[in-house]
């Protein structure tokens, strides 16, 4: 401390020490202080210098390098080129999907049907053995703009891309970074599904001279068209998932990594001894044709073998009831039960109830059965009451249906 100001101390009363405050902030102490922070911030920081362009890639090329050597030491990943054969290659990928990727058997056999064709394509062959980014974007490019001119065929465009996409992911590579985007299939403006009276018909309908086969048909309409359930959900539901005493199912989702999903039908649907309900089926009908080559399955062919894909599904459904309902698809009794659901919910509290729907058809966004509702408005004009009991309770009179 300087002479000056201890002898400041030492003559002042402590009612002056404002004094040595006013000293401190005008003069010397801070002003020393300040002088000696500047000095000692040339000695400490270091201002980076800007990295140019040479830098830039040499630093890319480094990350670059360490995610290969990731890529290599990851067990999990397949290299295209330790196989010799394209169908060597699929057979990998089919176990990487199912084994390591724990996905469904069905969507894998799905994919690969689109990859062998991608790789028979006449301009843009796809070389599974030697993954192309460059390639595989122009065949996408191609097929959109030249095979079907931008006017269609965006579903298979986006169905084509989730192939890559597979691939890609079973390689370690992130084919997002690529910057391509598949095109965006227009929302549909138009469902045509059956009015109950139709949907009656075809549960009562004679389809074969075979008396199991066609309790087989109605009895899968009857469920499909009250439970709403995706065809991919159908062909892998099991008995042991139907709980007919407590009256709800267990829906495994195939959509959604196999999340299981818990409803309550109706009782007319789960034990009703008159109608095609669950119980009949699995009590009456399936046990005349279970054998070793069943499994848990709950649906079952007449040879006792449950259904292959959903195409096989669509194929052995189509064979029976596209004369009598033309155009039909085993999906169109899921849009069938979302848009009667609402209009239940509508005659039931005298709103649309998109929640309840939602949690029953198992709709990843409310978006998507929102979407249903302005369908249900329309059909709602044409016939204003509860769709799904007046599938089971019509009754023919002159000709005319009409509800009890």
């Amino acid at each position: 401390m300087d002479i000056y100001k201890q002898n400041l101390i030492n003559n002042l009363k402590c009612s002056d020490l404002t004094n040595l405050k006013n000293y401190e902030m005008v003069g010397g102490k801070n002003k020393k202080w300040k002088n000696s922070t500047q000095k000692r911030s040339k000695l400490y920081v270091k201002h980076p210098k800007p990295t140019n362009g040479a830098g830039m890639v040499t630093k890319t090329y480094e990350n670059n390098k360490q995610l290969d050597i990731e890529r290599l030491n990851n067990p999990y990943l397949l290299h295209p080129e330790d196989y010799e054969t394209q169908q060597e290659l699929f057979d990998a990928i089919k176990h990487w999907w199912i084994f390591k990727y724990r996905k469904k058997e069905s969507t894998i056999i799905d994919r690969l049907r689109y990859a062998k064709k991608m790789s028979e394509h006449n301009v843009f062959p796809i070389n599974w053995l030697k993954f192309n980014p460059v390639q595989i974007i122009n065949y996408l490019e191609h097929r959109e703009y030249v095979d079907y001119q931008n006017k269609r065929g965006k579903h298979q465009i986006i169905n084509e891309w989730k192939t890559v996409k597979t691939f890609a992911r079973a390689f370690g590579i992130d084919a997002s970074l690529w910057g391509y985007t598949p095109p965006s299939p227009p929302k549909a403006k138009v469902k045509q599904i059956p009015l109950p009276p139709t949907v009656h018909r075809l549960l009562h309908a004679r389809y074969s001279t075979n008396h199991y086969e066609n309790a087989l048909v109605t009895h899968i309409l009857t469920h499909s068209f009250h439970i709403g359930w995706r065809p991919s959900e159908l062909i892998i539901q099991n008995v042991n998932d139907v709980y007919l005493e407590e009256g709800y199912l267990i829906i495994t989702e195939t959509k959604k990594n196999n999340q299981p999903r818990q409803i309550w039908p109706d009782n007319n649907i789960m034990n009703s001894r008159q109608k095609k309900s669950l119980k009949n089926y699995i009590e009456c009908w399936r046990t005349q044709v279970a054998n070793k080559n069943s499994g848990d399955y709950l649906y079952l062919q007449k040879s006792g073998k449950p259904f292959k894909s959903t195409q096989h599904l669509n194929r052995y459904l189509k064979k029976f009831i596209g004369e009598r309902y033309p155009g039909f698809h085993p999906y169109i009794w899921r849009h069938w039960c979302a848009i009667a659901r609402l209009i239940r919910s509508k005659v039931k509290t005298k709103r649309w109830d998109i929640w309840d729907v939602k949690e029953w058809m198992g709709h990843e966004k409310i978006d998507t059965t929102e979407d249903y509702v302005k369908f249900a408005k329309n059909y709602y004009r044409n016939a204003p009451y509860d769709w799904i009991r007046a599938v089971l309770k019509f009754y023919k009179s002159n000709n005319v249906f009409i509800e009890q």
